[in-house]
C-alpha cells in the first residue's frame, strides 16, 4: 500500500467554503494496493481503493456516540482504542430513522506502532466478529471530472500527491488495461481538454416558462463562481454545511453594474497563480443544468474543495443534513425549494470488492430513493468496470412488483458523434445512460490564469493577440468527463417533470412515481 504525506490535499477540512465550518486535517490517504494487502475473507485479492489510514466507518450507531461498547471490546483486543471524528452532536436528526452512524479515528497503544484500517477490518472479519458487519473503509471521493492517466498530477504519484502510487489510475493496468496516452488525448485543447470559448447564448433562463413549482436540482460539489448567469437567488440557492444543518450561505461579491440576465464583461482580470485542478467544477455543471432545464432550482452545496476530494464521512453528513431538509420540506408542502427532485452527484470512490453492493452510501441513497428523489451519478474516467461508488450501485428501472421507487442513475459520456462512447467513460455493469461528455460549453469562473498569449501587439486603443489558453474572464469554457454527462441526463430529467406537471404534490409516492415517468422518458423505455 502507498501513502500520501502530510502535504497531501486537504480537501474541505480547513475554513473553507466546502467544508462550511472547520474540520480536522485528514490523515495520510492510503492506496490499497492487490499485490501487498490483507486479502478478503474468501481468498480474492482487493481492487485498487483509497482510504483514510487510521479511520472506519460504524454504521446505524444508536445514539451516535453511544452503543459502542461492542466495538471497544473488539478492538481491545487488537490493542487499539478509538474516538468518533469528527465530534458530533449526540442528539439524534429529525428523520424517520436512524442517523447514518460515525466515522471513528483507531488508535494504537503504542504510539510508534503504524495503525491500517484494512488490516484491522480484515483481522476482524477474520474473527468472525459480529461487530465486523458494522464498519467498512472511510474511501476517499474524487470527481468523475476530465483528468486522465496523471494529468495535473491526481494519480500515478505525478505531482507528488498519492507518492509513487504507480499505474493503478487512469487506465493502465489495474483499471481495464487502456493505454493512458489514448485516454490523456481528452485532456488536450481542441480534443476535450479544458480551454476558454466564445459563447453567443444569453442566460437560458430569461426562456424559462412559469410553472407551479421549479424542479430542484442538488448539487453537492465544489462551490458555484460568481457569474452572470448566477446572480438570481431564485434559479440558484447556495447552502453551507454547519454544525450538522444546511444554513444559507452568502453569495459571492458580484459587480453592481452586471444584472442577472446579462453577458459576461470581458473586463481583465489580474494574472494568477495555478488554482485547484477542478477550480469551477460545480460551476460547469450548474450551467449545463440552466442550458438543459432553465426551469430549475439548482441547489449548490459545496462538499469539496478545487482539489477534488471528499472524505466519504463528510458527504454522508451531508447527505443526511439535506435529507432531513427535504424530508421536513415535504410536510410543510415543499416552499422555497426545501424539497429535492433530482440529486447530482459527479463524483465516487472505487470499492475495494468487485461485488460491492452496499454500504453507508448506499444506505443514504436508498432513503433518498424511497422519498422520491432521483439520485444521478457520474460513471467515472478511468474506462475500466471496476465498481465506481455510487454510480455502480445503478440498477434497472423496477418491474411492477417491485417497490416502486427511481433507482441510482449511472450516467456514461458520448463523444461528439452522439453514436460512440468516449473511451475513458466507464463501461460499469448498469449504465442507465449516455449523455454528451465531451468538448461541452458551459459556465466557468471569471478567472485568469498564469499564462499568456503566444503573440501580443499593443496598439493606441486596443490589444491584438492570440487565444490566451487560461483567461477564462470571457466566462465560458470546454471540458469533458462523466462529470458533465451526468448533469445534461440531470437536466433532461428535470425537463421531463416540467413537462409532467403536478411539482405542487410533493408527497413521497407522487414524486415517486413522477420520478420513475421521467426515467421512463429519458431512457426510452415504455412504462409497461
Amino acid at each position: 500500500m502507498s501513502e500520501s504525506g502530510p502535504s497531501g490535499p486537504q480537501g474541505g477540512n480547513g475554513d473553507n467554503p466546502a467544508g462550511g465550518e472547520r474540520r480536522r486535517d485528514r490523515p495520510p490517504v492510503r492506496a490499497l494496493d492487490p499485490a501487498t494487502a490483507m486479502r478478503l475473507t474468501d481468498g480474492r485479492p482487493p481492487l485498487p481503493a483509497l482510504y483514510l489510514s487510521d479511520r472506519l466507518l460504524v454504521r446505524n450507531v444508536p445514539g451516535l456516540t453511544r452503543g459502542l461498547d461492542d466495538l471497544g471490546t473488539a478492538l481491545d483486543r487488537l490493542g487499539l482504542d478509538f474516538e468518533v471524528t469528527p465530534p458530533r452532536p449526540d442528539e439524534p436528526r429529525g428523520l424517520a430513522g436512524s442517523a447514518w452512524g460515525a466515522s471513528i479515528t483507531l488508535r494504537p497503544r503504542r504510539s510508534i506502532e503504524p495503525v491500517d484500517a484494512w488490516d484491522v477490518l480484515q483481522r476482524l472479519r477474520a474473527a468472525d466478529d459480529p461487530v465486523a458487519e458494522r464498519l467498512s473503509l472511510e474511501h476517499v471521493l474524487r470527481p468523475a471530472d476530465g483528468y486522465w492517466g496523471g494529468i495535473g498530477g491526481y494519480w500515478g504519484g505525478i505531482g507528488g500527491y498519492w507518492g509513487g502510487i504507480g499505474g493503478y489510475w487512469g487506465g493502465i493496468g489495474y483499471w481495464g488495461g487502456i493505454g493512458g496516452s489514448a485516454l490523456q488525448e481528452y485532456g488536450m485543447p481542441g480534443r476535450g481538454g479544458r480551454m476558454p470559448v466564445s459563447l453567443a447564448l444569453p442566460d437560458p433562463a430569461l426562456r424559462a416558462r412559469k410553472v407551479d413549482r421549479s424542479p430542484v436540482v442538488a448539487l453537492l460539489d465544489t462551490p458555484v463562481a460568481d457569474h452572470p448567469w448566477f446572480r438570481d437567488s431564485e434559479r440558484l440557492i447556495r447552502l453551507r454545511y454547519q454544525h450538522g444543518h444546511l444554513v444559507p450561505d452568502d453569495p459571492p461579491v458580484t459587480s453592481p453594474s452586471a444584472g442577472p440576465g446579462a453577458r459576461p464583461e470581458p473586463t481583465p482580470a489580474p494574472p494568477a497563480p495555478p488554482v485547484g485542478l477542478l477550480q469551477g467544477h460545480a460551476t460547469f455543471i450548474a450551467g449545463l443544468l440552466r442550458q438543459g432545464c432553465p426551469e430549475a432550482t439548482v441547489l449548490s452545496i459545496p462538499v469539496m474543495d478545487d482539489d477534488g476530494v471528499v472524505d466519504e464521512s463528510h458527504l454522508l453528513d451531508v447527505l443526511e443534513a439535506l435529507l432531513e431538509r427535504h424530508q421536513r420540506g415535504q410536510k410543510r408542502g415543499g416552499r422555497k425549494a426545501d424539497v429535492v427532485d433530482i440529486l447530482s452527484l459527479s463524483m465516487g470512490y472505487y470499492a475495494e470488492d468487485s461485488s460491492f453492493t452496499s454500504g453507508p452510501v448506499a444506505e443514504m441513497l436508498d432513503r433518498f430513493a424511497a422519498a422520491g428523489v432521483t439520485v444521478v451519478a457520474g460513471a467515472g474516467n478511468d474506462g475500466t468496470s471496476s465498481p465506481f461508488v455510487p454510480a455502480s450501485l445503478a440498477a434497472s428501472l423496477p418491474g411492477p412488483k417491485q417497490p416502486q421507487v427511481p433507482p441510482v442513475s449511472s450516467v456514461g459520456a458520448a463523444n461528439p458523434d452522439g453514436t460512440t462512447v468516449a473511451l475513458f467513460s466507464n463501461p460499469l455493469t448498469v449504465i442507465t445512460a449516455t449523455r454528451p461528455g465531451v468538448s461541452l460549453v458551459s459556465t466557468l469562473p471569471l478567472t485568469d490564469g498564469m499564462g499568456q498569449p503566444s503573440s501580443s501587439i499593443t496598439g493606441d486603443t486596443n490589444v491584438r493577440c492570440t487565444v490566451d489558453p487560461d483567461d477564462y474572464t470571457g466566462g465560458f469554457g470546454v471540458w469533458s468527463g462523466t462529470s458533465f454527462s451526468t448533469p445534461v441526463f440531470a437536466a433532461e430529467l428535470a425537463a421531463s417533470l416540467v413537462e409532467q406537471g403536478g411539482l405542487k404534490d410533493v408527497g413521497p409516492e407522487a414524486m415517486c412515481a413522477r420520478s420513475l415517468a421521467a426515467l421512463h422518458s429519458c431512457t426510452g423505455k415504455d412504462l409497461s
